[in-house]
């Protein structure tokens, strides 16, 4: 054999082990592209079935032919003599698939995250704010020892005197109480006192109802009292069962989870099977009775005592069970517009209102005109807040609310929310809060993913007359209250038992009522 025979069976021997490592090198890359597609698509399936997104009709086929698919790929990948172009069009099908499923996984872990966010575990926060005179000399709450003040005392609260004991560790006070919010301002007013201690969620009313002694009064000091309650919980099965939402909206940057009014009081009636959504208006302003107090207010003081007392006094008002509440700070509604970018509603006449800053200033003002348009969420807002210049005040914008709310769960159930579907989350996360659980609310969306979203509205808003009266949360000084009007009432009554009894035409007529 000459050299160049040796030098030619060396190269051939080389290129032999080099070709064998690179068969083994390509078979182990296919064995663990096979591995993760195999791993990866068994955590979305356990994601899918633990969380039941599928009904069981649909699950079981999904499953089986996911399977299929994923184990006849992973078969071919690792099968000997297979040509190599036919092993990358598997390999890249398998890439795919793994991209898939690291999508459905990261949308389904990070809305299962935002589900259980938004889920009122009974966490609660009531801040207390330290007031003193504006002319006074005390910027804190220091200042304050060897002082006098005065608390507002509602029943036997366990919060306020747990604030007033954080306070005397922090210095050596003087305390006394007042049951009536008037008193206890004019204690402060008049000198009589140093110092009020108020829960925060009254700011605004005293802003609204004592305006001249709230521009007199500074805060010098806030006390946060976290506490825990049970939850309300309801039986309803929400995929087939007629249910009620409270739609609580409270016009504050404040916590979720704070005491505060609420300015808006929407209930949702909602039969999933005859696809029947029933908006309910109630105004803030609505004589009513507190369901634990036994005494007369306004609809919209009720939320100083929780969303639980505002959810139940209206129970009581249209004799009917509420399952759910949802409550929302009204001025996320700026987020939430533009996170879809934007609605299309009809707005009913030219106006000008404040921006979400709360700001009168002409170059910050939000002027609509009449007309079908679309609006981003500074504008939907001002929609949402105003009520001035329109004939019925506080009844008409709770019916532009309502509009507002109708285009916005129209545009919620389009396919093309999918595409904003990131900044949806982000726009209502910590800015949401509801007692319905993780579990309803997929198994409520599932449902409606089986089916067409044609969803039916009627919407319709309690009555009343203009009248003023006393309010148990403001004392004995009479407000603007609005008195209920008993047919409009009794209209709504029934046509809540309409929507319970799956009839198509929900709205109740008065010849209808008579009847």
């Amino acid at each position: 054999m000459t050299i160049m025979d040796k030098d030619d069976s060396i190269l051939d021997s080389k290129k032999k082990v080099n070709k064998k490592k690179a068969v083994k090198k390509h078979t182990l890359f296919y064995k663990i592209l096979s591995f993760i597609l195999i791993i990866i698509t068994l955590v979305m399936l356990g994601l899918l079935i633990i969380n039941d997104i599928f009904s069981i009709g649909y699950l079981i086929p999904i499953v089986l032919i996911v399977l299929l698919i994923i184990f006849v790929n992973s078969f071919i990948l690792n099968k000997n003599h297979l040509r190599k172009w036919v092993k990358n069009i598997f390999s890249i099908f398998s890439i795919l698939i793994i991209i898939l499923d690291l999508l459905m996984i990261f949308f389904g872990t990070s809305t299962l995250r935002f589900l259980s966010n938004i889920t009122d575990t009974g966490y609660r926060v009531e801040s207390f704010g330290v007031y003193v005179l504006k002319t006074s000399d005390y910027e804190n709450i220091k200042d304050l020892n060897k002082k006098s003040i005065k608390y507002l005392d509602h029943e036997d609260d366990a919060a306020i005197r747990e604030a007033i004991g954080k306070i005397r560790k922090k210095v050596n006070i003087d305390v006394d109480y007042d049951a009536n919010i008037e008193n206890l301002l004019n204690s402060l007013i008049n000198k009589d006192v140093d110092a009020i201690l108020v829960d925060i969620s009254y700011d605004e009313l005293i802003m609204e109802d004592f305006n001249n002694i709230y521009k007199n009064m500074k805060l010098i000091d806030t006390i946060d009292i976290v506490s825990n309650i049970d939850t309300l919980e309801s039986d309803a099965d929400i995929t087939k069962d007629p249910f009620v939402i409270y739609l609580s909206g409270i016009d504050t940057k404040g916590n979720v989870q704070s005491k505060a009014r609420s300015d808006v009081n929407l209930l949702l009636a909602v039969n999933p099977e005859t696809k029947n959504i029933l908006m309910i208006n109630t105004p803030r302003d609505y004589y009513v009775t507190l369901n634990s107090k036994k005494k007369k207010d306004k609809l919209t003081h009720a939320g100083i005592y929780g969303v639980e007392e505002s959810l139940h006094t209206l129970e009581d008002l249209y004799d009917t069970n509420i399952d759910y509440y949802a409550r929302i700070n009204f001025t996320s509604f700026v987020s939430i517009v533009d996170a879809i970018d934007g609605i299309k509603v009809n707005v009913p006449k030219s106006f000008c209102e404040q921006n979400s800053n709360r700001s009168f200033a002409k170059k910050d003002l939000i002027c609509l005109n009449k007309g079908y348009q679309t609006l981003n969420g500074e504008q939907a807002l001002a929609l949402a807040r105003h009520r001035k210049t329109l004939a019925t005040g506080d009844v008409a914008r709770g019916e532009n609310q309502m509009m507002v709310l109708q285009a916005i769960i129209n545009k919620a159930l389009s396919p093309k929310i999918l595409s904003k579907y990131d900044r949806l989350i982000s726009a209502l996360e910590g800015k949401v809060s509801t007692n319905m659980t993780t579990n309803e609310m997929i198994r409520f969306a599932t449902k409606q993913k089986n089916k067409n979203n044609d969803w039916k509205f009627s919407s319709l808003s309690a009555k009343g007359s203009n009248s003023s009266a006393v309010c148990f949360s403001t004392g004995s000084s009479k407000s603007y209250v609005m008195e209920p009007d008993v047919e409009s009432l009794n209209i709504i009554r029934k046509s809540l038992d309409n929507l319970f009894e799956g009839k198509d035409e929900v709205v109740a007529t008065t010849a209808a009522i008579k009847e």
